[in-house]
């Protein structure tokens, strides 16, 4: 086991980095001397009992602690100690409760209280989440399914999107940032984290902001800045969170960035100068049409992109009811008669459902009334062609016992058929072996033998009376049994 030297969390030996402070992982320290955390097991202002260390991060330490007043768990998030004499730290942490205090949406991380302690931390109370980060599950999953990853995504859009509403920037968009959260019994609910560098549209000329940014340093995480972000060369607008959620959903449908290398400078250089890679080039089942929308958002210019979260969010929305696929939000959700369309009976009795087939079928009744179409792109006509086209046979799930009755008297029908006909046939070859009337009752005549005329001289011989034949005798009356048999044999002969 592996270990991060900052959060305390341990990890397996298959990874290197921990997922979500980017620390590189030591091992797994089982001496008596490793240092425990001094602020678990103490109570913050008689209401917060910090009970174990969940993550850290770049400012602070993020712990599980029990509301002591209503027994309720909650996250902590404390500033760290080495900001303690830090002004500038301080005064972003606070301008991360007072951002995530804005955020009124169930896709963002909800803040309830704030506050500091007498020997000078600070701390931010969050609604505690049981998930993972969406780094975890790119580093365990990777790359996702089409409709997983947009599901995703659109969650996360609504959350940016808010913040857009709120005239807020977030900056430091990124997986590590977002969080899968998971409950018993309900599907997946995607928060956005961390808003402690976000920017407030209105404060750009502020002296304050201009402390805090520092002018010439880069704020966020260059492998998902945009290249305005990178390069400080124009004004942040939310078309610069669209470009960072542009790179996170390119990521989750390839499994990679579409820029990397080996510094952080290097990777920001890339980002202004260079193209990304097409999708279809490393995962050709993407879909064309989802592949527009991430080139879309990471457009080099902002203009050219969606201008906010919500604009993108709408795109993708569009692009996905086209394609079929399936998330929260979508009003085409399957029905029964969609999944017998779209799938095949096993032997067992089972339905099986084949997604590609699905997704057609949904698209191609869609919200307009089964006239939408689905767009194929150049590359993916040739396979197309390629595939024969077969009628569709729609399996009942219900098995019909009137057919099935049907089908067994129609089977023994055909069956005595067979057998009378095979006795019909037996008779005949018996009847040919044996004699004409079947009961070998005539038998065949056989030559006599002639003397052999002797050489002595015999008188003219006379011409003698030919003999008469004998008259017929009086015909006997057939058997019963031979009555059956010709009976029989006027039917079939």
């Amino acid at each position: 086991m592996l270990q991060c030297p900052r959060c305390g969390r341990q990890f397996p030996n298959d990874v290197l980095v921990c997922p979500s402070d980017h620390t590189p992982l030591q091992a797994d320290a089982t001496i008596a001397d490793v240092p425990i955390d001094p602020l678990i097991g103490r109570t913050f202002e008689g209401k917060y009992r910090l009970d174990e260390v969940l993550g850290g991060g770049g400012m602070g330490t993020v712990y599980r602690a029990t509301h002591l007043l209503i027994d309720r768990p909650v996250a902590l998030k404390v500033l760290g100690q080495r900001f303690v004499g830090d002004q500038t730290a301080q005064q972003r942490f606070r301008r991360e409760a007072r951002a995530a205090g804005r955020m009124q949406h169930p896709n963002a991380v909800t803040v309830t209280d704030f506050g500091a302690t007498e020997d000078g931390y600070l701390y931010i109370v969050m609604e505690l989440l049981e998930g993972r980060t969406l780094r975890d599950l790119l580093a365990h999953e990777g790359p996702l399914d089409p409709a997983r990853a947009v599901s995703i995504m659109l969650q996360a859009c609504g959350a940016v999107g808010a913040a857009h509403d709120a005239g807020l920037i977030h900056r430091d968009l990124k997986p590590a940032n977002i969080f899968i959260e998971q409950r018993p019994n309900l599907p997946a609910m995607v928060k956005v984290l961390d808003f402690g560098v976000a920017k407030f549209v209105v404060e750009e000329r502020d002296d304050d902001y201009n402390t805090l940014t520092q002018v010439g340093a880069i704020i966020g995480t260059p492998r998902y800045m945009s290249p305005e972000q990178c390069s400080a060369s124009a004004p942040l607008t939310p078309a610069s969170d669209v470009y960072s959620l542009g790179i996170i959903l390119y990521e989750m449908l390839t499994g990679v960035v579409p820029f990397n290398a080996d510094t952080p400078l290097a990777v920001a250089l890339k980002q202004v100068s260079e193209a990304p890679q097409s999708l279809r080039e490393l995962l050709p089942s993407i879909p064309a049409e989802l592949e527009q929308v991430v080139l879309h958002a990471l457009a080099k210019n902002p203009l050219e992109r969606p201008q906010d979260a919500n604009e993108f969010r709408r795109e993708l929305h569009a692009t996905a009811d086209e394609l079929g696929l399936e998330h929260a939000e979508s009003a085409n959700a399957p029905t029964l008669e969609r999944l017998r369309s779209a799938g095949t009976e096993s032997p067992s009795g089972r339905l099986v459902i084949d997604l590609a087939t699905l997704r057609q079928v949904q698209a191609a009744t869609g919200p307009n009334g089964g006239e939408h179409k689905l767009r194929t792109s150049a590359k993916s006509e040739p396979v197309a062609k390629k595939r024969p086209e077969f009628d569709r046979l729609n399996v009942a799930l219900v098995k019909n016992e009137k057919a099935n009755r049907t089908r067994l008297g129609i089977a023994v029908a055909i069956l005595l058929i067979a057998l009378l006909g095979s006795g019909i046939m037996a008779a005949r070859w018996w009847r040919g072996t044996n004699g004409a009337n079947g009961f070998g009752l005539i038998a065949a005549a056989s030559p006599t033998p002639t003397a052999t005329p002797t050489p002595t001289p015999t008188p003219t011989p006379t011409p003698t009376p030919a003999p008469k034949r004998s008259e017929k005798r009086p015909a006997q009356q057939p058997s019963k049994l031979k009555k059956v048999w010709n009976k029989v044999k006027g039917i079939f002969g």
